[in-house]
């Protein structure tokens, strides 16, 4: 993937790259879904926020949850993360980041270098193409629990941890 690839490059040497290689070194940077793990997702996430700030470009982050009866963020089995990280790689750019920004519980994808004009076109276009091709895969009742959210990165702060289960307000 040519995200992964451009990873390598952009933080080589100084102290940027001396955190990825902590980040990559002793836990996969790749989980066994095919996406970054958490530590690994969460680093790339905080430096495209940090690059987008500096650039004046901006960048969106979608995250993708099963909720319960009562609206609670509750655990994603094995087959619906690697579908929705399968269908969220094919569907998104190679230069979008893909991966659990909570383990087991919320798959994020960072989308890069947005002009401030397709941002609205994430939320009108992308979001409900995904829930479709997603819907296909996985059957309506499973994807009836699905919830696609479109957000900036200050909005991370709405999630919030609950007992055992994750909240979004």
């Amino acid at each position: 993937m040519l995200g992964k690839v451009f990873l390598i490059s952009l933080f080589q040497g100084g102290e940027s790259g001396e955190r990825l290689s902590e980040v990559m070194k002793g836990k996969a940077s790749i989980s066994q879904s095919g996406a970054y793990s958490q530590e690994a997702f969460r680093y790339l996430l905080k430096s495209e926020s940090k690059r987008s700030e500096r650039s004046g470009r901006f960048c969106q982050i979608l995250l993708m949850y099963l909720t319960d009866a009562r609206g609670r963020i509750v655990l994603m089995d094995s087959r619906v993360a690697k579908t929705v990280m399968a269908v969220s790689s094919r569907s998104l750019r190679e230069t979008d980041y893909v991966g659990w920004y909570r383990d087991g519980h919320i798959v994020g994808a960072v989308l890069t270098v947005l002009v401030q004009e397709a941002m609205a076109q994430v939320s009108t276009h992308l979001q409900p193409r995904l829930m479709e091709i997603i819907r296909a895969e996985l059957g309506a009742e499973e994807a009836s629990r699905l919830q696609i959210r479109v957000c900036q990165h200050h909005e991370l702060e709405g999630i919030e941890s609950g007992e055992g289960t994750f909240v979004v307000n």
